[in-house]
Protein backbone atom coordinates (compact mmCIF):
# COMPACT_ATOMS: atom_id res chain seq x y z
CA UNK A 1 0.00 0.00 0.00
CA UNK A 2 1.57 3.61 -0.87
CA UNK A 3 2.56 6.19 1.79
CA UNK A 4 0.09 8.59 1.83
CA UNK A 5 1.33 12.14 0.36
CA UNK A 6 0.89 15.72 1.49
CA UNK A 7 1.90 18.53 -1.26
CA UNK A 8 2.51 21.74 0.01
CA UNK A 9 2.12 24.56 -2.81
CA UNK A 10 3.44 27.77 -2.96
CA UNK A 11 1.96 30.88 -5.34
CA UNK A 12 -1.92 30.88 -5.38
CA UNK A 13 -1.99 33.22 -8.53
CA UNK A 14 -4.26 32.97 -11.51
CA UNK A 15 -2.43 29.47 -13.02
CA UNK A 16 -1.03 28.36 -9.19
CA UNK A 17 -5.23 27.80 -8.80
CA UNK A 18 -5.67 25.63 -11.02
CA UNK A 19 -2.99 23.44 -9.17
CA UNK A 20 -4.59 23.94 -6.22
CA UNK A 21 -7.94 22.20 -7.67
CA UNK A 22 -6.04 19.86 -9.23
CA UNK A 23 -3.58 18.62 -6.39
CA UNK A 24 -6.94 19.02 -4.21
CA UNK A 25 -9.23 17.09 -6.10
CA UNK A 26 -6.29 13.69 -6.25
CA UNK A 27 -6.00 14.06 -2.21
CA UNK A 28 -3.04 15.57 -1.38
CA UNK A 29 -2.84 18.56 -1.16
CA UNK A 30 -2.10 19.84 2.35
CA UNK A 31 -1.82 23.46 2.53
CA UNK A 32 -1.13 26.64 0.36
CA UNK A 33 0.88 29.82 0.80
CA UNK A 34 0.75 33.00 -1.06
CA UNK A 35 1.84 36.66 0.45
CA UNK A 36 -1.37 37.85 -1.12
CA UNK A 37 -3.72 37.21 1.80
CA UNK A 38 -6.87 38.02 -0.59
CA UNK A 39 -5.85 34.68 -2.18
CA UNK A 40 -7.56 33.16 1.09
CA UNK A 41 -10.97 32.90 -0.37
CA UNK A 42 -9.63 32.07 -3.73
CA UNK A 43 -8.45 28.89 -2.15
CA UNK A 44 -11.25 28.13 0.60
CA UNK A 45 -13.61 28.54 -2.63
CA UNK A 46 -11.85 25.41 -4.29
CA UNK A 47 -11.92 24.12 -0.09
CA UNK A 48 -11.96 25.20 3.23
CA UNK A 49 -10.09 21.90 4.43
CA UNK A 50 -7.18 23.35 2.90
CA UNK A 51 -4.64 25.55 5.26
CA UNK A 52 -3.73 29.06 4.48
CA UNK A 53 -0.61 30.84 5.34
CA UNK A 54 0.95 34.01 3.97
CA UNK A 55 4.37 32.71 4.86
CA UNK A 56 6.17 30.25 2.66
CA UNK A 57 8.13 28.91 4.87
CA UNK A 58 5.96 27.86 7.49
CA UNK A 59 5.22 25.23 4.86
CA UNK A 60 8.96 24.36 4.11
CA UNK A 61 8.88 24.10 8.28
CA UNK A 62 6.14 21.50 8.17
CA UNK A 63 7.42 17.99 8.71
CA UNK A 64 4.18 16.38 7.61
CA UNK A 65 4.70 17.84 4.18
CA UNK A 66 6.99 15.34 1.54
CA UNK A 67 6.91 17.80 -1.79
CA UNK A 68 6.56 21.30 -2.88
CA UNK A 69 4.26 22.66 -5.52
CA UNK A 70 5.71 26.24 -6.59
CA UNK A 71 3.95 28.37 -8.61
CA UNK A 72 5.28 32.01 -8.08
CA UNK A 73 6.83 34.08 -11.12
CA UNK A 74 9.86 32.71 -12.91
CA UNK A 75 12.45 34.32 -11.15
CA UNK A 76 11.68 33.43 -7.94
CA UNK A 77 12.30 29.84 -9.14
CA UNK A 78 15.78 29.26 -8.09
CA UNK A 79 15.46 30.58 -4.67
CA UNK A 80 12.51 28.61 -3.82
CA UNK A 81 13.53 25.44 -5.24
CA UNK A 82 17.06 25.42 -3.36
CA UNK A 83 15.40 26.03 -0.02
CA UNK A 84 12.39 23.29 -0.50
CA UNK A 85 14.98 20.84 -1.55
CA UNK A 86 17.35 21.64 1.62
CA UNK A 87 13.84 21.58 3.49
CA UNK A 88 13.78 18.08 2.75
CA UNK A 89 10.82 18.21 -0.01
CA UNK A 90 10.47 16.59 -3.24
CA UNK A 91 9.73 19.40 -5.60
CA UNK A 92 7.16 20.17 -8.48
CA UNK A 93 7.89 23.70 -10.18
CA UNK A 94 6.05 25.39 -12.85
CA UNK A 95 8.21 25.54 -16.04
CA UNK A 96 10.69 27.76 -16.83
CA UNK A 97 13.00 25.45 -13.84
CA UNK A 98 14.89 28.57 -13.59
CA UNK A 99 16.20 31.71 -15.82
CA UNK A 100 19.95 30.68 -15.73
CA UNK A 101 21.21 27.27 -17.02
CA UNK A 102 24.19 27.63 -14.24
CA UNK A 103 21.41 27.41 -11.30
CA UNK A 104 19.32 24.90 -13.15
CA UNK A 105 22.92 22.83 -12.76
CA UNK A 106 22.92 23.75 -9.25
CA UNK A 107 19.75 22.21 -8.79
CA UNK A 108 20.48 19.18 -10.30
CA UNK A 109 23.73 18.63 -8.23
CA UNK A 110 21.73 19.38 -4.95
CA UNK A 111 18.77 17.49 -5.71
CA UNK A 112 21.02 14.06 -6.79
CA UNK A 113 23.21 14.98 -3.33
CA UNK A 114 19.90 15.06 -1.26
CA UNK A 115 18.16 12.16 -3.68
CA UNK A 116 15.34 14.12 -3.99
CA UNK A 117 12.78 14.54 -6.87
CA UNK A 118 12.07 17.47 -9.15
CA UNK A 119 9.67 17.41 -11.20
CA UNK A 120 9.10 20.74 -14.12
CA UNK A 121 5.51 21.64 -15.27
CA UNK A 122 6.08 20.96 -19.18
CA UNK A 123 2.19 20.72 -19.34
CA UNK A 124 2.14 19.81 -23.31
CA UNK A 125 3.82 16.56 -22.57
CA UNK A 126 0.67 15.80 -20.73
CA UNK A 127 -2.21 16.23 -23.12
CA UNK A 128 -3.86 13.15 -24.75
CA UNK A 129 -3.21 14.49 -28.05
CA UNK A 130 0.33 15.37 -27.75
CA UNK A 131 0.54 11.67 -26.56
CA UNK A 132 -1.07 9.95 -29.29
CA UNK A 133 0.64 11.97 -31.84
CA UNK A 134 3.86 10.73 -30.20
CA UNK A 135 2.81 7.42 -30.89
CA UNK A 136 1.68 7.83 -34.09
CA UNK A 137 5.23 9.29 -34.91
CA UNK A 138 6.82 6.14 -33.04
CA UNK A 139 4.44 3.99 -35.52
CA UNK A 140 6.37 5.58 -38.88
CA UNK A 141 3.24 7.38 -39.93
CA UNK A 142 5.20 9.85 -41.69
CA UNK A 143 8.18 8.37 -41.57
CA UNK A 144 11.56 10.26 -40.47
CA UNK A 145 10.83 14.00 -39.24
CA UNK A 146 12.22 16.12 -41.24
CA UNK A 147 11.04 19.54 -40.20
CA UNK A 148 8.76 20.71 -37.02
CA UNK A 149 7.65 24.07 -36.33
CA UNK A 150 5.32 25.55 -33.48
CA UNK A 151 2.79 28.64 -33.12
CA UNK A 152 1.85 29.95 -29.82
CA UNK A 153 0.20 33.39 -30.39
CA UNK A 154 -2.23 35.58 -28.48
CA UNK A 155 -3.25 38.45 -27.32
CA UNK A 156 -1.54 39.47 -23.86
CA UNK A 157 -0.75 38.24 -21.15
CA UNK A 158 1.60 40.78 -21.12
CA UNK A 159 4.05 40.37 -18.29
CA UNK A 160 7.12 42.90 -16.80
CA UNK A 161 9.39 40.01 -15.49
CA UNK A 162 10.05 37.67 -17.84
CA UNK A 163 9.94 38.08 -22.00
CA UNK A 164 7.20 36.01 -23.98
CA UNK A 165 10.16 33.44 -25.00
CA UNK A 166 10.53 32.54 -21.16
CA UNK A 167 6.86 32.35 -21.32
CA UNK A 168 5.71 30.92 -23.86
CA UNK A 169 8.15 28.81 -25.64
CA UNK A 170 9.40 26.19 -22.86
CA UNK A 171 6.09 24.57 -24.07
CA UNK A 172 6.72 23.98 -27.83
CA UNK A 173 10.78 23.44 -26.63
CA UNK A 174 9.99 20.41 -24.95
CA UNK A 175 7.46 18.79 -27.33
CA UNK A 176 10.11 19.40 -30.15
CA UNK A 177 12.89 18.38 -28.48
CA UNK A 178 11.08 15.21 -27.13
CA UNK A 179 9.32 14.58 -30.68
CA UNK A 180 13.06 14.64 -32.39
CA UNK A 181 15.26 12.52 -29.55
CA UNK A 182 18.57 13.20 -31.08
CA UNK A 183 21.40 15.71 -30.52
CA UNK A 184 21.03 19.44 -30.85
CA UNK A 185 23.69 21.24 -32.85
CA UNK A 186 22.42 25.01 -32.82
CA UNK A 187 19.97 27.42 -31.87
CA UNK A 188 19.29 30.90 -33.02
CA UNK A 189 16.69 33.77 -32.19
CA UNK A 190 15.30 36.66 -32.90
CA UNK A 191 13.12 39.10 -31.43
CA UNK A 192 11.15 42.45 -30.89
CA UNK A 193 9.70 44.82 -28.15
CA UNK A 194 7.30 46.72 -29.36
CA UNK A 195 5.61 47.44 -25.75
CA UNK A 196 8.25 47.99 -23.40
CA UNK A 197 12.16 48.11 -24.69
CA UNK A 198 13.49 46.09 -22.38
CA UNK A 199 10.99 42.88 -22.78
CA UNK A 200 10.57 40.84 -25.85
CA UNK A 201 7.14 40.15 -27.10
CA UNK A 202 7.60 38.44 -30.17
CA UNK A 203 10.09 35.87 -30.59
CA UNK A 204 11.52 33.21 -33.19
CA UNK A 205 13.71 30.49 -32.22
CA UNK A 206 15.57 28.20 -34.84
CA UNK A 207 16.96 24.96 -33.56
CA UNK A 208 18.66 22.26 -36.04
CA UNK A 209 19.68 18.90 -34.36
CA UNK A 210 21.48 15.67 -35.91
CA UNK A 211 20.15 14.14 -39.39
CA UNK A 212 19.46 17.59 -40.62
CA UNK A 213 16.17 17.98 -38.27
CA UNK A 214 15.31 21.32 -37.77
CA UNK A 215 12.65 22.82 -36.15
CA UNK A 216 11.21 26.71 -35.57
CA UNK A 217 9.00 27.95 -32.93
CA UNK A 218 7.31 31.45 -33.26
CA UNK A 219 6.12 32.79 -29.75
CA UNK A 220 3.87 36.04 -29.65
CA UNK A 221 1.79 38.38 -26.91
CA UNK A 222 0.75 40.89 -30.13
CA UNK A 223 -1.13 38.44 -31.78
CA UNK A 224 -4.80 39.39 -33.42
CA UNK A 225 -5.69 36.07 -32.01
CA UNK A 226 -5.18 33.08 -30.25
CA UNK A 227 -3.20 30.01 -32.07
CA UNK A 228 -1.29 26.91 -30.53
CA UNK A 229 -0.24 24.70 -33.02
CA UNK A 230 2.54 22.00 -33.70
CA UNK A 231 3.46 21.20 -36.69
CA UNK A 232 5.55 17.89 -37.71
CA UNK A 233 6.19 17.43 -41.10
CA UNK A 234 8.19 13.71 -42.47
CA UNK A 235 9.06 11.86 -45.34
CA UNK A 236 5.56 10.29 -45.78
CA UNK A 237 2.67 12.56 -44.30
CA UNK A 238 2.52 15.67 -41.37
CA UNK A 239 0.54 15.70 -38.70
CA UNK A 240 -0.74 18.99 -37.21
CA UNK A 241 -1.75 19.02 -33.47
CA UNK A 242 -3.91 22.34 -32.94
CA UNK A 243 -4.99 22.57 -29.45
CA UNK A 244 -7.09 25.60 -30.03
CA UNK A 245 -9.46 23.26 -32.07
CA UNK A 246 -12.44 20.91 -30.36
CA UNK A 247 -11.13 17.54 -30.04
CA UNK A 248 -12.81 16.39 -33.25
CA UNK A 249 -9.91 18.68 -34.64
CA UNK A 250 -7.55 19.09 -32.78
CA UNK A 251 -4.78 16.37 -34.41
CA UNK A 252 -4.95 15.62 -37.95
CA UNK A 253 -2.95 13.49 -40.38
CA UNK A 254 -2.12 14.72 -43.54
CA UNK A 255 -0.25 12.88 -46.64
CA UNK A 256 -0.44 15.30 -49.38
CA UNK A 257 1.74 13.54 -52.53
CA UNK A 258 4.79 15.44 -54.22
CA UNK A 259 6.23 13.80 -57.04
CA UNK A 260 8.32 15.39 -59.97
CA UNK A 261 7.24 15.59 -63.24
CA UNK A 262 10.41 16.67 -65.29
CA UNK A 263 11.70 19.68 -63.11
CA UNK A 264 8.29 20.65 -61.95
CA UNK A 265 7.03 19.33 -58.80
CA UNK A 266 2.81 17.92 -59.14
CA UNK A 267 1.58 18.25 -55.88
CA UNK A 268 -1.98 16.44 -55.11
CA UNK A 269 -3.22 17.63 -52.36
CA UNK A 270 -4.95 15.35 -49.71
CA UNK A 271 -7.86 15.83 -47.03
CA UNK A 272 -6.94 15.99 -43.43
CA UNK A 273 -7.55 12.83 -41.47
CA UNK A 274 -9.23 12.51 -38.56
CA UNK A 275 -6.75 10.79 -35.63
CA UNK A 276 -8.49 9.69 -32.69
CA UNK A 277 -7.65 10.69 -29.09
CA UNK A 278 -8.44 9.32 -25.43
CA UNK A 279 -9.52 12.70 -23.67
CA UNK A 280 -10.80 11.75 -20.21
CA UNK A 281 -8.85 14.29 -18.35
CA UNK A 282 -7.53 17.68 -18.56
CA UNK A 283 -3.44 17.57 -19.23
CA UNK A 284 -2.85 19.10 -15.97
CA UNK A 285 -4.92 16.97 -13.93
CA UNK A 286 -2.71 14.21 -15.64
CA UNK A 287 0.77 16.27 -14.86
CA UNK A 288 -0.06 16.43 -11.33
CA UNK A 289 -1.01 12.76 -11.10
CA UNK A 290 2.05 12.01 -12.86
CA UNK A 291 3.88 14.16 -10.12
CA UNK A 292 2.07 11.82 -7.24
CA UNK A 293 3.01 8.22 -9.24
CA UNK A 294 6.44 9.52 -9.29
CA UNK A 295 6.53 9.94 -5.40
CA UNK A 296 4.57 6.86 -4.56
CA UNK A 297 5.19 4.25 -6.98
CA UNK A 298 8.68 5.46 -8.64
CA UNK A 299 7.08 5.78 -11.62
CA UNK A 300 9.36 8.22 -13.49
CA UNK A 301 7.40 11.52 -15.62
CA UNK A 302 8.44 12.97 -18.80
CA UNK A 303 9.29 16.44 -17.07
CA UNK A 304 11.48 14.99 -14.92
CA UNK A 305 14.39 17.22 -14.00
CA UNK A 306 17.05 16.27 -16.66
CA UNK A 307 14.01 16.88 -19.66
CA UNK A 308 13.70 20.22 -17.71
CA UNK A 309 17.56 21.05 -17.93
CA UNK A 310 17.60 20.37 -21.63
CA UNK A 311 14.63 23.02 -22.11
CA UNK A 312 16.77 25.25 -20.08
CA UNK A 313 19.51 24.64 -22.14
CA UNK A 314 18.18 25.47 -25.07
CA UNK A 315 16.30 28.53 -23.73
CA UNK A 316 19.58 30.14 -22.47
CA UNK A 317 21.31 29.74 -25.54
CA UNK A 318 18.31 31.38 -27.50
CA UNK A 319 18.71 33.96 -24.51
CA UNK A 320 22.06 34.80 -25.58
CA UNK A 321 21.69 34.73 -29.25
CA UNK A 322 18.60 36.57 -28.83
CA UNK A 323 18.47 39.91 -31.17
CA UNK A 324 16.25 42.39 -32.60
CA UNK A 325 15.56 41.80 -36.74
Amino acid sequence: MSKKINIGLIGAGYWGLNLVRNFYKIGVLKAVSDVDIKRKKNVSEISNKISFTSNYKEILKDNSIDAVVIATPAQTHYKLVLEALNSKKHVFVEKPLCLKLSDGKKIYKLAKKLKKKVMVGHLMLYHSAYIKMKEKIKEGLIGNIRYIYSNRLSLGKLRKEEDVLWSFAPHDISMIIDLVNEKLISVDAFGGSYINKNIKDTTITLLKFKKNIKAHIFVSWLHPYKDQRLVVIGEKGMIVFADILDNEKKLMFYDHDIRWKGEFPIITKAKGKKISFNYKKEPLHIECQAFINWLNMDKEPSSNLEEGIEVLKVLDIAKQKLRIW
